[in-house]
């Protein structure tokens, strides 16, 4: 059965600066499934959203987030209650510590879940059934509800998901428990991880449900043009992030300062694009660390748009990146189709960005004096002139977003209704996903 009809459920986009990547793959999956809707879980009431082609449902978020929410809230936990199996994961809770932040994580799964199954059966009331895909643009719990209204309704739609970070691994929340986690992986039909590494985790944790996790791999179109390596001057670095505490800035401004302690005559300009609860802080602390030699340039929040106009406009030796925690950053990305090596370190899916030879990788835990050792190796200009070219090349062969988004347009186009027992076989999206080897939606 093709998809023609989608419903595409995200954070809030098109609301707000944040997933920015979401633009870039619906112009390509739009060319393969002929409608697509976009439901935002929350949206500011007093901000205009992103120009987008596709229509957008806001009635999910105004049922989360609207003038009833106490009194919707209770009622879709109530219900949540009898509708799905949280017992065994309550019973976890009282064995662990966190208890009260597991606790409410539990709690808000178990009405977010009630919430959107509620949402779909409004729409159905609205004769707006039928759709072919419920597409879930992180893994949350929503989709148990979804997933549920598809059981009881008798719809036979395919409930999908990407995996990115913060919305997979576990480890990363307030006390280690994602709400209703092993319910909504059992429950999903197929989830797209956009790394290696988080479909490694996915396959450590529910191996008994590896068969349904793929890997389909984020992109960023091709800019068209290549950043101008610096003839001369100061070496020139760029990092773009939001300022918090997992993006370890200072430990930049650390490894900037040794590398111009360690040599004399060198000159730094550094350009940090992107704005954060630390700004300041990171803004000061470069103020005092880093002397005269130094450029610290802190540009601000930027869109895409304008972040690929910086990169046409200037010219950079390299980007960098040292956080402690990645998904898979599309930042790096978005400096590799421009021809910009990169220096990172070797945390989530970041070695898969880097291939060798067109960056360098430093182990995660690495102090100042390594990342500047790192970044010293492109103090050479001309032979940091092959790492530009690899750095074009291996965009173009793992996040290139025409080949990447196209090929995911055309897995979610043939994905098969789940089945009705029947017992004939369906094609496995599985099987379409292999073509091209590594290069799954990617």
């Amino acid at each position: 059965m093709k998809t023609t009809k989608m419903l595409m459920v995200t954070s809030l986009y098109p609301y707000g600066n944040g997933e920015t990547f979401i633009t870039a793959e619906l112009e390509h999956v739009a060319r393969h499934v002929s409608h697509i809707e976009i439901v935002p879980g929350f949206y500011p009431r007093d901000a205009a959203p992103r120009p987008v082609r596709q229509p957008v449902n806001l009635a999910y978020a105004d049922g989360r987030w609207g003038a009833l929410r106490v009194p919707m809230m209770v009622a879709a936990l109530l219900s949540g209650l009898f509708k799905y199996r949280w017992l065994a994961d309550f019973k976890m809770i009282l064995k662990r510590p966190g208890k009260v932040a597991n606790f409410k994580e539990l709690v808000r799964g178990l009405y977010r879940a009630s919430m959107f199954e509620r949402f779909l059966e409004q729409e159905v009331s609205k004769g707006k059934a039928g759709y072919d895909v419920i597409y879930f643009y992180w893994l949350v719990p929503e989709i148990l509800g979804a997933k549920r209204f598809c059981t009881t309704s008798g719809e036979r739609t395919r409930v999908v998901c990407r995996a990115h970070r913060g919305d997979l691994y576990e480890e990363l929340k307030p006390a280690g428990y994602a709400g209703l986690r092993r319910e909504i992986v059992a429950a999903v039909d197929e989830v797209y991880c956009i790394s290696e590494h988080g479909k490694r985790y996915l396959d450590r944790h529910y191996a008994q449900m590896a068969a349904k996790f793929q890997l389909a791999r984020l992109g960023v179109n091709d800019p068209g043009y290549l950043n101008r390596q610096p003839g001369g001057g100061p070496l020139s670095i760029v990092s773009c992030s939001f300022v918090i505490a997992s993006k370890r800035l200072p430990l930049l401004v650390d490894a900037i300062a040794h590398l111009l302690a360690a040599d004399p005559t060198l000159e730094v300009r550094w350009t940090h694009v992107g704005n954060g609860p630390l700004l300041e802080e990171v803004r000061a602390h470069a103020a005092r660390s880093l002397g005269p030699r130094a450029q610290a340039l802190f540009k601000g929040y930027m869109t895409q748009a304008e972040l690929m106009d910086l990169y046409r406009a200037d010219a950079f030796d390299l980007i960098v990146n040292v956080s402690d925690s990645e998904g898979i950053p599309v930042s790096l990305m978005e400096a590799a189709s421009a021809g910009i090596p990169i220096v990172a370190t070797d945390v989530g899916g970041s070695p898969e960005i880097i291939g060798g030879a067109n960056g360098v990788l430093v182990p995660a835990d690495a102090d100042a004096a390594t990342i500047a050792a790192a970044i010293a190796r492109f103090k050479d200009r001309d032979a940091a002139a092959a790492w530009r070219r690899a750095a074009r090349r291996h965009w173009d062969e793992r996040f290139n977003a025409a080949v990447n988004y196209d090929r995911f347009g055309r897995i979610l186009a043939a994905l098969p209704s789940p089945s009705t027992g029947s017992g004939e076989p369906q094609a496995g999206t599985a099987a379409l996903a292999a073509q091209g080897g590594d290069r799954v939606a990617g």
